[in-house]
């Protein structure tokens, strides 16, 4: 009987296969990079290493609360936790007390904190899926705890504990939902925005931005409203998350003109970094991020990103004494004492920060989110802009840069809900003009009906009385400002198809209860302005120097004198010896400190970069090129600052107090 021919064929065509058969270390080593590649989407990776990471420091926060009230109140602790165990209940292997800690984590951002079920969830999500593929799959099932021997079975996030709260949240979050608007972040309108610029403005005017700073924390708050007076108006115009704000570099951006024939000039922003697009199946790089095309605002100064833009950069340029390079970030990472890292980018922590800051100076009751610009520059648009000017639904989803699959729900929760909101709420049924706003969009039909009696009679009413106080009051100083902001409001429209720039100036507002008398802020660096990571210890203040740009005055650092931090880890003394023989241009540091001028790290400079020069010049000329004997002599290379101890003991030197 003839034998059966062998058929591979599964599909249109043959597959082809490799039949060599790999060792045991390789095919694990192949599955777990499949694991690791398509066992979860790279967002969710990331939310779940983030939850891991506050878990541990909320745990940490916990324990050494209880150590420290056991020290003050001894044996106070009577509900049998090991604290020694429970500060290890989320370090590899589950222990009795993970199940406990777990809870403890979910209770205090999901009832502290006041978060929703899709916290919860992601927290949940996040260690179960650490218990279940930790080495053999030993905690990948049920959860079970024995009693006598103290041993863990199963995955504690699968306890019954767990996922009775679990439930209690997800009810939770259904009650309040249904009672409550869904918990959104705020939006900054077109009048917070105006409220926060014209209060910068009235405490430090743009003229005062091209003075000479008079000290150290004068130059802060210079740098601090320049920046943050372009930063506003670039989220509130580009709809950019804070994250993606703080990432846009010089080379994003160019200058051009529109087309004939008016040829109006606009600023040209390219978005690499925009979320919205990188959330594309199989994205894989900027695929189709956008170029905007930003022109001036001269009837809404508040939001005018060309112009602040333009004016933070002349101040910027300015602050580095040279041109800008393509890497360097428009927004960047400003030391404690006015050095700018050009390099390296703001954090959005910072951003934050400064944005909190302003509103609380600006007496703006909200608490403003990384969402905050973004929401508010798309409601605006949308909604609230004037009639004629508002954007269509295409636009809006264009600008934002949103992706397939995400406009419904993302365009639902920033657009759709706050009109919802305002078309049925009735809050101002006693307002005797309401607008309707039910039966139009926005109103708008009321909006351009001719003015009733009613109307021009409470607005006759209201010009009488301002002239009759007119009438029976000298005209102070205060009033020729208030009408000449209003003469100079009224020639912002005439001339708004104008190629002039007019100067902006904000009327002034009242100021923040925290302001001297005569109107300024203190001048101290801001709480969160220059944050101080460990690779980048704050450099010392300095006072003159002759290489200083113009405009800027002594107290500026010298340009291209900065020498960036090494970091704490066990080659960070080597990179402090590279920064002494062969620089750092990435971050800054072109010149090798080597062949630095004297001026630059002594005289006026010393208290700046004296003592990290010196302690470069130590490291290097201790190691002599012969890295194996100074390792064998100082054991301390591990660690920076025991290795600058341990190398000033042997010569006999004095410990300087700037960090590494």
């Amino acid at each position: 009987m003839p034998k059966a021919k062998k058929t591979c064929a599964s599909g249109p065509g043959k597959r082809s296969k490799d039949t060599t058969v790999a060792d045991a270390d390789t095919l694990k080593k192949k599955k777990a990079a499949i694991r690791d590649e398509f066992s979860n989407a790279a967002n969710t990776k990331t939310n779940y290493k983030g939850y891991l990471q506050r878990g541990a420091k909320i745990l940490a926060s916990v324990v050494a609360l209880r150590r420290e009230r056991e020290k003050k109140e001894p044996g106070c602790s009577v509900d049998g936790i090991d604290i020694d165990l429970l500060a290890k209940a989320f370090e590899g292997s589950p222990n009795k007390h993970s199940v406990y800690a777990l809870e403890l984590y979910m209770t205090q951002k999901c009832v502290v904190e006041n978060l929703g079920k899709s916290t919860a969830e992601g927290i949940h999500g996040a260690f179960a899926k650490y218990w279940d593929e930790l080495p053999g799959g030993k905690y990948a099932g049920p959860y079970s705890f024995d009693e006598e021997t103290e041993k863990v079975r199963g995955n504690p996030a699968r306890a019954a504990e767990i996922q009775s709260f679990l439930k209690c949240i997800k009810t939770k979050a259904r009650v309040k939902g249904s009672a409550a608007t869904r918990r959104h972040a705020e939006a900054t309108t077109i009048e917070d925005m105006r409220q926060m610029m014209q209060h910068s403005e009235s405490v430090y005017p743009h003229e005062k931005l091209l003075r000479k700073a008079e000290n150290n924390a004068d130059l802060l708050a210079k740098i601090k409203h320049g920046m943050t007076r372009a930063f506003l108006p670039t989220g509130h115009t580009l709809w950019t998350r804070n994250f993606e704000t703080c990432q846009i570099q010089m080379r994003d951006l160019s200058e051009g003109k529109g087309p004939a024939p008016y040829y109006l000039p606009f600023l040209g922003v390219f978005l690499e970094n925009h979320k919205g697009w990188q959330k594309k199946q199989g994205y894989d790089g900027p695929l189709e991020s956008n170029h905007y095309d930003i022109y001036e605002q001269k009837d809404k100064p508040e939001i005018d990103m060309k112009t602040h833009v333009e004016r933070w950069r002349t101040l910027y340029r300015q602050l580095i004494g040279r041109d800008f390079e393509p890497d360097d970030y428009l927004y960047p990472f400003v030391s404690p004492n006015g050095t700018i890292h050009a390099k390296r980018p703001m954090t959005h922590d910072t951003a934050q920060d400064l944005i909190n800051e302003f509103a609380l100076a600006a007496k703006i009751d909200k608490i403003f989110t990384t969402h905050c610009l973004r929401r508010g520059g798309s409601q605006y648009q949308f909604m609230f802009a004037p009639i004629g000017e508002r954007w269509s639904l295409s636009i809006i989803w264009w600008w934002g840069g949103w992706a397939e699959g995400e406009q419904v729900d993302t365009l639902m929760r920033y657009l759709l809900d706050p009109l919802q909101s305002y078309e049925s709420g009735h809050g101002d049924a006693l307002y005797p003009f309401r607008n309707e706003p039910a039966k139009s969009f926005m109103g708008d039909s009321t909006a351009l009906q001719p003015p009733t009696a009613a109307e021009f009679r409470v607005f006759g009413e209201t010009i009488l009385t301002k002239l009759d106080n007119l009438a029976t009051q000298t005209i102070s100083q205060s009033s020729v400002t208030v009408l000449a902001g209003l003469i100079q409001q009224a020639s912002l429209t005439s001339i708004s198809h104008s190629h002039e720039v007019p100067d902006l100036h904000f009327a002034p507002t009242s100021t923040s209860t925290n302001s001297r008398p005569d109107g300024t802020l203190p001048l101290s660096p801001p709480a969160g302005f220059g944050p101080n990571p460990p690779d980048s210890r704050p450099l010392a203040q300095a006072n003159t120097s002759s290489d200083v740009a113009a405009g800027v005055n002594a107290v500026v650092p010298v340009p291209g004198a900065i020498i960036p931090g090494v970091g704490k880890d066990e080659h960070a003394w080597k990179r402090a010896v590279d920064q002494w023989y062969q620089g750092d241009p990435a971050k800054g540091l072109v010149v090798p400190i080597k062949d630095w001028p004297l001026h630059w790290y002594t005289g006026s400079m010393r208290l700046k970069t004296g003592t990290l020069y010196s302690q470069r010049k130590l490291l290097a000329e201790e190691l002599n090129f012969d890295e194996d004997a100074f390792k064998t002599k100082y054991p301390e290379y591990g660690k920076i600052t025991p290795l600058l101890a341990a190398i000033r003991k042997e010569n006999g030197l004095k410990r300087r107090t700037t960090a590494a």
